[in-house]
């Protein structure tokens, strides 16, 4: 059964993405909206932040994919329900994602660079 959602719901889901490590480490799940990854925060290895000197706080980027659009159960928005997981990915990606286009998930290879 397809669900729909409203147009200011996928927006309201869209700005819980950024800034939101809270919401993040109070979730047991979160979803990547450009790859679909489901996984749990705190059983995760090596989660990637940015805007790690922002007041506002920080913004976790996938471990899959790499991509800055994770959203966490804590938010209280649906992040296990593939139809609203469907909707967000083709409002934000114009329906280009690894989700819409049916493309298979890989790991994405981070190279970590030591600098003096």
């Amino acid at each position: 059964m397809e669900r729909t959602y409203s147009a200011e719901f996928v927006k309201q889901a869209h700005k819980a993405t950024i800034f939101h490590e809270k919401d993040i480490l109070a979730s047991s799940v979160c979803t990547c909206f450009y790859c679909g990854y489901q996984f749990d925060p705190h059983k995760e290895k090596d989660l990637e932040w940015w805007d790690e000197t922002n007041p506002k706080g920080k913004t976790l980027v996938c471990p899959e994919c790499g991509i800055d659009c994770i959203i966490g159960e804590a938010s209280g928005f649906p992040v296990t329900d593939t139809d609203f997981i469907m909707i967000c990915s083709e409002a934000w990606f114009g329906g280009i994602s690894a989700i819409t286009s049916g493309w298979p998930l890989s790991r994405r290879n981070v190279n970590y660079i030591e600098v003096d």
